[in-house]
């Protein structure tokens, strides 16, 4: 995809980068860990080596896409920019309407607009996007999607035509009947009617978003003031160093031991907490994005359901559904939510 419009492609890799623990960037010669299905699933996906790659036209970064499954053959690999991504996203919400698909990492904002490129941001968007596959992979419904089967299999070049030319994208990944269809009556004055059951889920829904948005918050600040105390010590390490270069005796030992010292507090993380983990800052802002996703589909699951009970649509269409908005939701969270649970207690 790159090869004919790239005029250099540039490892990512920073001696000065922030994130100690970012996802090594390589090139595609290096093959990486390789995939290992686990029990239980018959495919296994990764995103890595993310490269920084220009063109005549624009700057973008491409990430590494490696997969094995035991349904159909698969390359070796392929690269996908962010937008590749945002792509099947899209099509995802669209063939499978009553399904919340896994959130992608969000667009970068106005103020990281000018460090896009850098390596800690790239190393915690490779994360993201790496949980955001692994998810649709282990989802039993959206793993055998055709869309996600041409995302992981179709060559650079025939997906960048694909992706530029609209028609051919609407021929290539083709679009189901959504079941939310447009003709799809919204009751405005119709009684407001809601299932217990529901009601109750999208509560904890709610309250567990709530929870997920207060610890991204905090991780970010303590991201933010671990940085900021890692940059002093090693400022104390400098000042310690060039102490001790003009010291003897016990003054020079005690300098070389306060810079021992903060050099090791330093490389710490700035303090005995330490930094918060790439994983915790790239995650835990996509599992609130995904407890929003489903209050969002239990709504519209709340809108049909009116819709019935108003007799607006006598037809049989409405009740079906209805049923079909119910027994999606209700397995998409008896599988969401354990799973979820897991997840949060590994990243804490």
């Amino acid at each position: 995809m790159a090869s004919e419009s790239s005029s250099a492609v540039l490892e990512l890799n920073d001696a000065d980068a922030e994130d100690t623990e970012a996802t090594t960037v390589t090139d595609d010669a290096h093959e990486g860990v390789p995939l290992i299905m686990e029990h239980g699933y018959d495919i296994a996906v990764k995103v890595d080596a993310p490269m920084k790659q220009l063109s005549t036209l624009e700057t973008f970064v491409t990430y590494r896409v490696r997969c094995v499954c035991a349904r159909w053959p698969t390359p070796p690999y392929v690269r996908r920019r962010y937008n590749h991504f945002k792509v099947l996203h899209r099509r995802l919400s669209t063939s499978h309407p009553l399904l919340a698909p896994p959130p992608l990492p969000p667009l970068h904002s106005a103020r990281q607009q000018l460090d896009r490129y850098s390596p800690s941001f790239v190393a915690l968007r490779t994360c993201a996007l790496n949980a955001f596959l692994e998810r649709v992979a282990k989802h039993p419904i959206l793993t055998h999607s055709e869309d996600f089967r041409i995302f992981l299999t179709t060559p650079d070049d025939e997906l960048e035509k694909v992706f530029k030319s609209e028609n051919s994208a609407l021929n290539l990944w083709g679009f189901s009947s959504a079941l939310y269809g447009s003709g799809e009556t919204k009751t405005t004055n119709g009684p407001r009617v809601k299932d217990p059951e529901f009601t109750s889920a999208a509560d904890y829904l709610q309250s567990l978003q709530q929870k997920l948005s207060t610890l991204c918050s905090l991780t970010t600040k303590l991201h933010k003031s671990s940085l900021a105390l890692s940059t002093e010590y090693t400022a104390m390490k400098r000042a310690c160093d060039a102490w001790t270069s003009q010291s003897s005796g016990l003054t020079a030992r005690g300098t070389a031991g306060c810079a021992a010292g903060a050099a090791r507090a330093g490389g710490a993380g700035g303090g005995p907490g330490g930094r918060p983990p790439l994983q915790s800052r790239a995650l835990l802002p996509l599992l609130a994005a995904y407890a929003a996703a489903h209050v969002q589909k239990i709504s519209q699951r709340d809108q049909i359901h009116a819709a019935y009970v108003a007799g607006t649509n006598t037809t049989d269409d409405l009740h079906n559904r209805l049923e079909q908005a119910s027994e999606a939701l209700r397995s998409e969270l008896s599988d969401w939510i354990p799973k979820t649970r897991s997840e949060i207690k590994a990243l804490l």
